[in-house]
Formats: C-alpha cells, sequence, structure tokens
C-alpha cells in the first residue's frame, strides 16, 4: 500500500493544508462555491453542471445522467434546450465544450 511519502502530489497538498484547520479549508471551499454561485440563476448553474459533466464524461449522456441523478430522457430533454438556444453541446466522445 502506498503511503503519503510515496505520493508527491498528496504529499503537496497536505503540507500546503497543514497550517489551517481541517474546518478552515471546508470552509473556504464553500466560501469560493458561494461567490462563484451567487447572483446566477438555478437553471445557469443546472445548464453549467449538466455540460461540465457531460464534458467530463466525453460526452457519455448515458454515464453523465448516472452521476447527475437524473434520467436520460431528462438529460436528452434538457440538451435539447440548451441546443435550441444556441448553446454549444458535446457529441459523444468529445472532452470539452463551453457553456453559454
Amino acid at each position: 500500500m502506498l503511503s503519503a511519502q510515496d505520493m508527491p502530489e498528496q504529499q503537496a497538498l497536505a503540507s500546503s493544508n497543514a497550517a489551517l484547520p481541517p474546518s478552515s479549508v471546508a470552509d473556504q471551499t464553500v466560501d469560493a462555491l458561494r461567490r462563484i454561485l451567487v447572483g446566477h440563476t438555478i437553471a445557469d448553474v443546472e445548464r453549467h453542471l449538466i455540460l461540465d459533466t457531460l464534458a467530463y464524461c466525453f460526452g457519455n449522456r448515458t454515464h453523465a445522467a448516472r452521476i447527475l441523478g437524473i434520467s436520460i430522457r431528462t438529460l436528452r430533454n434538457k440538451l435539447n434546450e440548451y441546443m435550441e438556444a444556441g448553446v454549444s453541446v458535446p457529441e459523444p466522445g468529445q472532452k470539452s465544450a463551453i457553456a453559454a
């Protein structure tokens, strides 16, 4: 089994957060998310989450729907709405899409 000493990335991450208590790291993460989300509509946040998840899944709709906890039909309906609104939606096999 590998230890943190065997993995430089984990060691660097652990040392960078060593000065902060765990609750401070969590608080900073929550604060960062609030700054990103506040001022956006739920529809905008939902669209970005769906498109980012789809890009993460290389355009695989079934996998993205499973991760998002929605049906494939709901995902397809949302993607059709986005495409009708002129938003770029990745095709299967594509890694990234720019959400408008």
